[in-house]
């Protein structure tokens, strides 16, 4: 019974693997064929690598709230790290929101007036 429970994830293993190669293949297929949003989405990665950068250098290496025999400092570090990128692009979304429905919109309608006014002249 165990020998066929190991096949059965071996099995599953290998198509999430396969799946996840014909994935990423997709991916840098389409870039090759597409490069203006290739750039695009390598701007979009680089930013995010940035952010985590960022985060990981400003992360706190201190423990103290854990007992000390379950975390390392380089836990502590990358657990740090990541709440800190949670809270960079959660504050990011959050400004973008409200950017585009407080500011976007009436910027919009503002510019429309101005140039219908400039064009009727």
């Amino acid at each position: 019974m165990d020998s066929l429970i190991n096949i059965g994830l071996n099995l599953t293993y290998l198509m999430i693997a396969f799946a996840a190669l014909v994935a990423v293949g997709f991916g840098i297929k389409n870039m090759i064929e597409n490069t203006e949003n290739a750039k695009k989405t390598l701007y979009a990665a680089g930013g995010l690598i940035v952010i985590v950068i960022i985060a990981f250098a400003i992360a706190d290496k201190n423990s103290e709230w854990m007992p000390k025999d379950e975390i390392t400092a380089s836990t502590a570090k990358q657990v740090g790290a990541g709440l800190i990128t949670f809270y960079f692009l959660m504050f990011g979304a959050i400004a973008a929101i409200l950017y585009v429905e407080l500011l976007k919109e009436p910027l919009l309608k503002v510019y429309s007036f101005l140039l219908s006014k400039r064009s009727s002249k």
